[in-house]
């Protein structure tokens, strides 16, 4: 393979699982490998076990050359929205801005967190994501050889960036939904205006519509038919309507040598394509 276009890792990093694809090429990348670990329970913090399992596949797989992007479930990452700030100038100002915007909600415990403010247009409010630093510390420290870590990208960052187009609208909702874990996301012309990244299970969509119908209460918004795209391993509709509220499955990136039925695990891999 040329050495200016090597192969990529793609890793998704959930509570209870591992996943891997290793895949060559770019316009049309063909899978080359494929792979899921189970994780341990962990003892303490929800990402020991994912961060283990990592650890000893990366021993196996990292020695070759490639580019390594690891996407994180949402069950390890907090959000916030980050008011515009005109008085702000310099990065350091606006990371200490919005390190102040987690502790209003989260207090001491998000010092020791390490943040990332999305970009976004001036006069926007933008979205932060934060994670605990011995988690990212765990991932980087897994590549130390020939394959290079180039990315480090919790599950909505991801998925918002892969799927700008469809959220451009004059108002969108983004669901991603993982097991016991549900994150909801409005936009509106492309601009964050709510997020709310919530444990529990959501069997379908009958339970999505009381999640939409609650946070558009809290939101003080008034019932009316609205789209919500969704993004959920394994649901095999590509739309439902339930009321008012329809729901329009985000399909995930395909690869060769992947079939629709085996990318269930890969929902989070794929995410980086």
């Amino acid at each position: 393979m040329s050495r200016l276009s090597p192969e990529r890792l793609l890793l998704g990093l959930e509570p209870d699982a591992l996943s891997l694809l290793r895949l060559s090429g770019s316009g049309k990348p063909r899978v080359l490998e494929k792979r899921t670990l189970a994780c341990d329970l962990p003892e303490k913090e929800p990402w020991e076990g994912a961060a283990a399992a990592l650890s000893r596949l990366a021993g196996e797989v990292g020695k070759a050359s490639a580019r390594v992007t690891v996407i994180l479930s949402n069950h390890f990452a907090r959000y916030a929205l980050v008011p515009w700030n005109e008085g702000l100038h310099k990065a350091e100002e606006e990371a200490a801005f919005a390190r102040y915007c987690f502790a209003k909600v989260h207090g001491e415990r998000s010092k020791d967190w390490d943040l990332r403010l999305s970009p976004g247009e001036s006069g926007t409010q933008r979205v932060a994501s934060a994670v605990d630093a011995p988690l990212l510390q765990a991932v980087r420290s897994a590549f130390p050889g020939r394959a290079r870590l180039v990315s480090v990208q919790p599950y909505l960052m991801s998925a918002f960036n892969r799927f700008r187009r469809q959220l451009a609208g004059a108002r969108a909702w983004l669901l991603l939904v993982e097991p016991q874990r549900s994150c909801l996301a409005r936009l509106e012309k492309g601009r964050w205006v709510s997020v709310r990244n919530s444990r529990g299970g959501l069997a379908g969509p009958e339970q999505w519509a009381g999640l939409l119908d609650r946070e558009r209460h809290l939101a003080g918004g008034e019932p009316a038919a609205e789209d919500v795209h969704v993004h959920a391993a394994g649901w095999k509709d590509a739309s439902a309507r339930v009321d008012g509220w329809t729901f329009k499955a985000l399909p995930s990136a395909t690869a060769e040598g992947l079939t629709a039925a085996e990318s269930v695990p890969y929902t989070l891999a794929l995410c980086a394509l």
